[in-house]
């Protein structure tokens, strides 16, 4: 009798569903209790002696489950992708998540070296030559100044943006214009530093600044386009956890969406990103994209999470680069919104977080 292995994917991703929104209904909990606890009229030693046990036990236990369901609702999300392409493989169907927006991808290859010469163009040339200089000053680091073009790298300039964002310093530090006219752009392999040093050209079909000209994020992709292969196709689809590991050298985290009181904590310890959900979704998390603004199956820059009009909403950029993208479904991909939690919700899947370089 022949013996199966595996598992029912929409089953897992129910299970995994059932595991976030378990975590966000503890999260809501455990925040109301907090308020309750700080405000509720009782003072003396008995009412001082169960607020130090609520703040230095009980709270952290919550805050140790939460964690441990999130954990565990990604354990679920990598088994039923594993699953997926699993069947796949045998015969069956999976939607792949690394279609032309850039989002999903296999980063586990030859990474994390400096190789000689350019990347491999494939198809995304001819060469656009570098300016002798590259502004690098707070503005042109801003990550409203990335216009992602031809290359399906939205993973790696969605987590490149928001390190800039968070640490402008820390890009500085890492790039050197070389007497030669090269660049050496330092990246991490396992936490260790790797120097990549590249030619003054780049892909025509890379990344540019919102007037078409090379910039400093230009230089990056082409030293990911050599790290992660040496070819600009080795950064087509991908995740920004990975990318936040080969540039700051710390270690990410990447969890479904959660809510925006989780997000504004996230983004107050480092750079964030994120995912937004697939159209048609396979995945049930949530549903695929609501809104017709919303790229499907891309990674955006979270760039502040706070109180507007009266409720929590969170502004995110888009590696596409300001202003509208009009598509030939007549809908605006717009550069940059505000979203209110229910719109975040409908739209997004996945956060991908690590800690400041500052």
């Amino acid at each position: 009798m022949r013996t199966m292995f595996g598992a029912d994917v929409e089953a897992l991703a129910g299970l995994g569903s059932s595991f976030v929104e378990s975590a966000e209904t503890l999260e809501t909990a455990r925040r109301q209790v907090d308020g309750i606890v700080a405000t509720t009229g009782w003072v003396g030693p008995d009412a001082e002696e169960f607020r130090q046990d609520w703040s230095r036990r009980l709270a952290p236990a919550l805050a140790s489950c939460l964690g441990a369901l999130r954990d565990n609702a990604e354990v679920l999300r990598r088994n039923a992708e594993d699953q997926a392409r699993t069947s796949a493989a045998d015969g069956g169907s999976v939607l792949d998540r690394g279609g032309e927006p850039g989002a999903g991808g296999d980063r586990s290859g030859d990474g994390g070296k400096d190789r000689p010469g350019n990347p491999d163009l494939s198809g995304h040339g001819p060469w656009v030559d570098v300016p002798p200089t590259i502004p690098l000053g707070d503005a042109a680091l801003d990550p409203n100044m990335i216009n992602q073009q031809g290359l399906g790298d939205c993973w790696l300039l969605a987590g490149l943006g928001a390190v800039a964002r968070d640490d402008p310093q820390f890009i500085r530090d890492h790039m050197k214009l070389n007497a030669d006219g090269t660049w050496t752009v330092t990246m991490y392999k396992d936490g260790d530093p790797v120097e990549i040093t590249v030619e003054p050209e780049v892909a025509q079909d890379g990344v540019m600044d919102p007037s078409g000209n090379p910039s400093w994020a230009s230089i990056y992709e082409k030293a990911a386009a050599e790290y992660w292969g040496g070819s600009y196709d080795d950064i087509d689809g991908g995740y920004s956890s990975d990318a936040f590991a080969a540039i700051t050298g710390a270690t990410p985290s990447k969890t479904g969406e959660g809510n925006l009181s989780d997000l504004k904590d996230r983004l107050a310890d480092g750079p964030v990103a994120l995912g937004t959900e697939d159209e048609p979704s396979w995945w049930p998390f949530g549903d695929e994209v609501d809104d017709s603004r919303v790229v499907p199956n891309h990674a955006y820059i979270v760039d502040k999470v706070e109180e507007r009009d009266g409720e929590l909403k969170v502004h995110v950029i888009n590696p596409w680069g300001p202003g509208a993208h009009l598509q030939n479904d007549g809908s605006d991909k717009v550069g940059d919104m505000w979203l209110t939690e229910k719109q975040y919700k409908e739209n997004f899947d996945t956060v991908y977080a690590v800690p400041s370089t500052r």
